[in-house]
């Protein structure tokens, strides 16, 4: 889509200057803007106190690991050969189960994120399309799909951002 976008844009530029003179060009910067607007800092804020939860859990469970390995290296010296391997396969385990927590937790930190950006993300293109048509711009692009300098009076973040918090009562 981003390269149908492109080179609509550029074989536009390259009918005539005519026709580039009627364009009217603006630029958002979506990561910014998600990251502005109200929406989007209360869902930072959701994300990190997540976060936080699910780190104290895994410290705790970090902790508990480490005082087992602990314990082991003190006490190997006197076990049995049996009971000595029973124990490093235990610590093994216990080692595997963190990892594996640890990746479930850190996988339902990204599904929540993307869950809480993507409806952000939809209320933002549809105050983009409203500006655009209210304002008659040909194109509005995101800034980092590949635009390597723009003039600065065509950002329109600061519009975008304002416009979104008016209308989501924020």
């Amino acid at each position: 889509m981003k390269e149908l976008i492109s080179s609509l844009f550029i074989v536009t530029l390259l009918a005539g200057p005519a026709m580039a003179k009627d364009m009217k060009l603006g630029y958002v910067d979506m990561p910014r803007a998600l990251n502005e607007v109200q929406d989007g800092k209360n869902a930072k804020a959701k994300l990190k106190k997540d976060f936080e939860g699910k780190q104290i859990e895994l410290d705790r469970l970090q902790n508990g690991l480490k005082k087992k390995r602990d314990d082991f290296e003190k006490q190997q010296a006197m076990m049995k050969a049996d009971v000595k391997q029973r124990k490093a396969e235990e610590l093994q385990r216990s080692f595997m189960d963190l990892q594996q927590t640890y990746a479930k937790l850190q996988k339902e930190l990204m599904e929540k994120e993307s869950a809480l950006t993507q409806g952000i993300y939809q209320k933002l293109s549809l105050v983009i399309d409203s500006i655009g048509d209210r304002d008659g711009y040909t194109l509005i692009m995101d800034i980092g799909d590949t635009v390597l300098y723009h003039k600065s009076h065509m950002d329109l973040t600061d519009e975008v951002i304002k416009e979104y918090n008016r209308r989501h009562g924020k």
